[in-house]
């Protein structure tokens, strides 16, 4: 059945949740979440491909990868045919999907007819319903007209127009990374799937904040987004390192040569854009009574406080 945000928000008010995320600081508290979820004392939100980390299914899956698509897990391409992922991995657990529109296209009519399990579609860029050319055309002429990056239209947040950190990367991180207003797309691949209003959005309006997030660099903060949507309290996040040098959570699918072309694109290049979004992150869920705890004491972030799972 498809979802609404109507479905999400409050749906789990003061229950306790853990978003279980792909760094390697999250082997060291597998055990105990799937000993927690078994006895119904935590939600668990789960992204991407969660079952390489964990035997018990999670009871939400958080999805924002082009490649991890709906259509290819139907198909059994791309990723599908490469890393031997589980046949129709969305059916085979029929655990609640919630998936990013703007990173994976598969046609709505073929996951309306294939999906058996609940799902709902979300968009993490167009805000204010608008198309990617019309967020980047709105922020030229701001600049034209100011010479500054300090744009508020979208979200009263300056920080997702600042320019990314690329000193001393390669030529290739420069290309792929370095322009300003890199979250949203050029070529409008997107555009005629967004969805209005955004998580940041509805977050922004449901806790009071002066401001909303950016478009998101990783599925982690979307996926915190949801829980804080939902009412959880307290929420755990393990496996938040941010840190692709650290590679993954042991018993990850083999990857050759996966990200090593980007091992800085969290840590350096988008670090600050990633602090001011946790900033936002946090003191939304404080503004709604929710504490976010950081299960990584060793993270190169300080945002989030920093505790056991003391469940």
């Amino acid at each position: 059945m498809k979802l609404s945000f109507d479905n999400i928000i409050g749906s789990h008010k003061g229950t306790p949740a853990v978003v279980a995320l792909h760094g390697p600081s999250l082997d060291l508290h597998v055990e105990k979440i799937e000993h927690l979820q078994k006895e119904d004392k935590i939600l668990r939100l789960s992204v991407n491909e969660w079952y390489d980390h964990f035997s018990e299914k999670p009871d939400y899956w958080v999805i924002s990868n082009s490649e991890f698509t709906i259509e290819s897990s139907i198909n059994e391409n791309g990723l599908w045919a490469s890393r031997r992922y589980p046949k129709d991995v969305f059916n085979k657990f029929k655990v609640p999907v919630l998936y990013n529109r703007t990173a994976d296209f598969t046609p709505q009519d073929l996951i309306d007819r294939h999906l058996k399990c609940d799902y709902l579609p979300y968009d993490t860029r167009h805000f204010k319903g608008h198309s990617c050319l019309q967020i980047l055309k709105n922020f030229k002429q701001h600049y034209a007209k100011t010479k500054n990056l300090d744009y508020l239209y979208y979200g009263n947040n300056s920080q997702m127009w600042q320019k990314p950190d690329i000193v001393d990367m390669s030529p290739l991180m420069n290309h792929l990374y370095g322009r300003i207003g890199g979250g949203w797309d050029i070529h409008e691949k997107c555009c005629n799937n967004r969805l209005s209003p955004t998580p940041q959005e509805i977050l922004q309006k449901i806790s009071g904040h002066e401001k909303h997030m950016g478009p998101a660099q990783t599925v982690g903060i979307i996926a915190l987004i949801f829980a804080v949507l939902m009412g959880c309290n307290p929420i755990f996040v393990g496996g938040l390192d941010l840190d692709c040098s650290l590679g993954h959570a042991k018993n990850s699918n083999p990857r050759t040569g996966y990200n090593q072309g980007h091992i800085g694109h969290w840590k350096k290049i988008f670090r600050y854009f990633l602090i001011d979004d946790m900033k936002i992150l946090k003191e939304s869920a404080e503004m709604m009574g929710i504490n976010i705890i950081n299960l990584n004491k060793n993270s190169w972030h300080d945002v989030f406080s920093k505790d056991n799972l003391y469940l």
